[in-house]
């Protein structure tokens, strides 16, 4: 009798102690797997902040999230909410393997298409309605090794700010052992995410991909390479890898983003610096690429309103400022990062990011990426000039642009 009196008080207290409802399980899939990004302490927050949802994560390698996705969508066994890589978004949102936004957004308080950057806010966006919200946003700029800047004779306080300039400081920089500049070449979507805003900055166009002004880009690139100023290893090159090279002391310059501001401070022992990329002097057009990640609620998932509460709370002030900390910027123009870390760094990738032209966005973009990709290697390689290289590309890419302009 002592022992059943015993069962029903511990029975008591386990009911007094439950919560009174249980929270809904919110399947998130992301990439994102540096403890510091702003994604994990954001998830706690939540989880903790209120009662009716729980976010439960599944990091997964960036390369394997569009292809599970895919998977998940033709079993109907979706996650409830994804990360997703800015130019994939419209090509997923075409197949339609993502819930449409638009009237959520509508009826959001927080989230207000208009005080977003355009660029980032435009990669969400297809036939007029909106398939995501920008998560974070990142560009592209020039580091610089101030320390072999002084040692050439060059002023390190007056970076390249033209694409002459660029060329004869590589060419100056060069020599014993060390690379004037790397950037990315490889066969991959870095590859145009570091090229195209060459192409923008002299005055080409997706749509017009082998006109003299698109082969004047590449051919940047090509000269870059073939005088020595640039390691022919930038076709094997990812952007890490030109970040590498660039704090071994083995690039004077480097092509690359804001992610990898906490590795540089941590790791290059010289004085350093970051600059605008250089424009063409004679059109003096100021463009980047723009990259950054957009979350977005797979087609058929269970709980599309719990999924998009957790993004509202994701673009709050509060949240989007600790996305700077690993080198995430603000997609947002009202958001303050207040004391930021690497200031410099952080106003000039603020900045850049401004002119940042997305990639596309379109739904065959992987088809147009894939192409360039092509282009870009035959000519560094010199297996065709750049205009041979981009005749072969325009004859990909002219098709799906008359079927489906930008």
């Amino acid at each position: 009798m002592l022992r059943r009196r015993l069962l029903c008080a511990s029975a008591l207290v386990a009911c007094l102690s439950a919560p009174a409802t249980a929270q809904t399980t919110v399947d998130l899939w992301h990439v994102f797997n540096i403890e510091t990004d702003m994604i994990h302490q954001a998830i706690k927050d939540y989880n903790a902040s209120q009662d009716e949802y729980r976010i439960e994560p599944r990091v997964l390698p960036f390369v394997q999230l569009q292809t599970e996705l895919i998977k998940a969508v033709a079993t109907g066994d979706v996650p409830d909410l994804i990360t997703v890589d800015n130019p994939v978004l419209v090509s997923l949102a075409a197949q339609g393997a993502l819930e449409d936004l638009t009237d959520l957004v509508s009826e959001s308080e927080n989230i207000d298409p208009e005080v977003y950057v355009e660029g980032p806010w435009r990669s969400n966006v297809w036939r007029d309605q909106i398939y995501g919200v920008p998560r974070d946003a990142n560009t592209i700029g020039v580091y610089y090794n101030k320390d072999m800047f002084r040692e050439a004779g060059l002023d390190p306080e007056s970076p390249p700010a033209t694409w002459d300039e660029l060329r004869d400081a590589a060419q100056t920089l060069a020599g014993d052992g060390v690379n004037g500049i790397a950037f990315s070449a490889i066969m991959s979507e870095e590859g145009p995410f570091q090229w195209l805003p060459f192409l923008y900055q002299a005055g080409g166009s997706l749509d017009n991909i082998n006109s003299p002004e698109a082969v004047e880009a590449l051919q940047f690139w090509v000269d870059l390479v073939e005088s020595g100023s640039a390691s022919p290893d930038v076709v094997n090159m990812r952007q890490y890898e030109a970040a590498n090279t660039f704090m071994a002391g083995n690039a004077a310059m480097a092509i690359s983003g804001p992610w990898e501001l906490p590795r540089i401070e941590q790791e290059a022992d010289f004085d350093w610096s970051l600059a605008l990329l250089p424009v063409k002097a004679d059109k003096n057009i100021r463009a980047s690429a723009l990259g950054g990640y957009n979350w977005a609620i797979p087609a058929g998932a269970e709980n599309v309103d719990g999924a998009f509460e957790f993004i509202e709370f994701m673009s709050r002030q509060d949240v989007l400022q600790n996305g700077w900390d690993t080198g995430r910027l603000p997609p947002r123009t009202d958001i303050t990062v207040p004391d930021p870390r690497w200031p410099e760094a952080f106003a000039t990738f603020n900045e850049q990011l401004q002119t940042a032209i997305p990639r596309g966005p379109h739904p065959r973009w992987p088809e147009i990426s894939k192409a360039l990709q092509i282009a870009i290697q035959e000519a560094l390689t010199g297996r065709k000039s750049a205009q041979d290289a981009l005749d072969s590309a325009a004859a990909t890419i002219n098709p799906i642009l008359q079927e489906t302009p930008l």
